[in-house]
């Protein structure tokens, strides 16, 4: 399907827009009016933009980026983006934590409207893990890209040693509990382990292994 654009027709509608065929994009393009079939040159207009300041955080961390947005685009909370700062250049994928609109928090608005954006980075993350090891917990952190998954059953690697994972809180505050249940690291509040070399509901309580196969 050709894309069509609704612009003035110097032959036919020079006052009043009219549907045209874009025949010919790029630095000099050309549109043919649906009406008269006149072809003549027009000027792309492009949409206007906002610069929205973002500040966002990487665990204990925060920082502010200035960024560009068309002003007509629909912002969400919990919506995934890349922000690319207008001063530096760089990019950052992040998940839209808060919203303030007309100095009001929301959960979605169009960014002509919006003040500031709240984020949290998820190109590289901390994930706490609580190791179960004999009677007493040891709580580390593992740094890992966002994208990265991790499986209840399966091994992680955390200061040299394999665990075995075998709950996960995400960060919405519910619990993963089933075996093969899989989620993504910048979704990860944190990870339960316990010794790999132990056999899979070795050492669980019965209330745990009650819970074994429900997942929330």
């Amino acid at each position: 399907m050709n894309q069509e654009i609704e612009i003035e027709c110097p032959a036919c509608s020079p006052d009043e827009p009219a549907w045209h065929e874009i025949i010919k994009g790029g630095q000099n393009p050309l549109a043919k009016c649906s009406n008269c079939g006149d072809i003549h040159p027009f000027e792309e207009k492009k949409p206007k933009t906002k610069l929205l300041r973002a500040i966002v955080s990487r665990e204990d961390e925060s920082f502010t980026m200035h960024v560009s947005l068309e002003e007509e685009k629909m912002m969400f909370v919990d919506e995934e983006i890349v922000l690319e700062d207008e001063e530096s250049g760089e990019a950052c994928p992040v998940v839209i934590t808060s919203i303030e609109a007309l100095e009001k928090r929301v959960e979605a608005s169009k960014v002509s409207s919006i003040d500031t954006l709240w984020a949290r980075a998820i190109d590289q993350v901390i994930i706490k893990v609580a190791i179960q090891r004999g009677g007493r917990t040891v709580s580390q952190t593992l740094s890992v890209p966002g994208e990265q998954e991790f499986e209840i059953g399966l091994d992680v690697r955390v200061g040299g040693e394999n665990f075995r994972v075998t709950h996960i809180k995400i960060r919405d505050g519910q619990f993963l509990y089933r075996r093969g249940k899989k989620v993504e690291a910048k979704y990860i509040k944190r990870i339960y382990a316990r010794p790999a070399n132990k056999k899979w509901g070795e050492g669980r309580t019965a209330w745990s292994m009650r819970r074994n196969d429900r997942d929330y």
